[in-house]
């Protein structure tokens, strides 16, 4: 007859297996109870967190990258900056420095100045090359060599005649042929005259002792018209150069001669003081 037992009552135990949780819970893994789910994303029997080797490096790649990118990008801005300083410079160097202030106004935005001609560049003659035949420019640079200095000359000649001046040599003369200046003697109340011929350049605006640059300029400047009478009086003075085409045919220089009157007599005759140059060619 088999024995009863409670519920109570201990259970026999073997060698290897689990005792029963608490509460009768099956153990894991115990038939009919399924298996816990592996983690949420992940692989079972690998971590979650684990990441491929390669995905590192590819990251790795790409940061290398921007970076030369980033560094290319930089020196093309500063290769660039660089390229439209130097234009800058360029154009600043070639500029006009005469330029300045003239061209783009005075500093305080108003209209732009310029300064006033100086004595040398109201009176410097033009430098401009002289057509064959024609007379060089006096200035400056010109070397002018005595020719000779305070030679007396007399004039006179009969009521309404003339007398002659052939400032080469120098000397008084009655023809016309070679001469430079023309004597004409007054008559009555009428004062004797000086009068320049064909192809010379004088002015009354002269006065004793002059230099012969400063007798070109007053030529340049205040010039004797054609056939204009200059009336003979003490004190008189007048710059000529001579006919320049007539001293090449013939072989001669051009001379600058002062001219002045240093007496007259009752009668009307002059008593001429005159010193001469000779110009050489330019």
């Amino acid at each position: 007859m088999s024995e009863s037992r409670g519920p109570n009552d201990a259970q026999p135990t073997f060698p290897g297996a689990n005792p029963p949780a608490a509460g009768g819970a099956a153990p894991p893994g115990a038939p009919g109870r399924p298996a816990a789910p592996p983690p949420a994303g992940g692989v079972p029997g690998r971590p979650a967190s684990a990441r491929p080797a390669g995905q590192g490096l590819t990251l790795l790649a790409l940061g290398v990258a921007g970076l030369a990118l980033l560094l290319a990008f930089g020196s093309a801005i500063f290769a660039w900056r660089a390229i439209d300083q130097a234009k800058d410079a360029k154009e600043i160097a070639l500029r006009p420095a005469a330029a300045g202030t003239a061209a783009t106004g005075g500093p305080d935005g108003g209209q732009p100045t310029t300064s006033a001609p100086t004595e040398t560049e109201s009176t410097a003659p033009d430098d401009t090359p002289q057509s064959p035949g024609e007379a060089p420019a006096l200035n400056e640079r010109t070397v002018y060599r005595p020719r000779y200095e305070k030679e007396p000359l007399l004039v006179k000649a009969s009521c309404s005649y003339s007398m002659y001046a052939d400032l080469d040599e120098p000397r008084a003369k009655n023809d016309e042929d070679g001469a430079d200046v023309r004597f004409t003697m007054g008559c009555g109340n009428d004062a004797s005259t000086l009068r320049l011929e064909d192809g010379v350049e004088g002015t009354d605006a002269a006065s004793a002792g002059m230099t012969p640059q400063e007798c070109a300029d007053k030529i340049r400047t205040a010039p004797i018209s054609d056939n204009q009478p200059v009336p003979v009086r003490k004190g008189t003075a007048i710059c000529i150069t001579t006919d320049y085409g007539d001293a090449k045919a013939h072989g001669r220089p051009w001379r600058m001669a002062l001219i002045e009157v240093v007496g007259v007599a009752n009668s009307g005759a002059a008593t001429l003081q005159v010193t001469g140059w000779d110009i050489p060619d330019a």
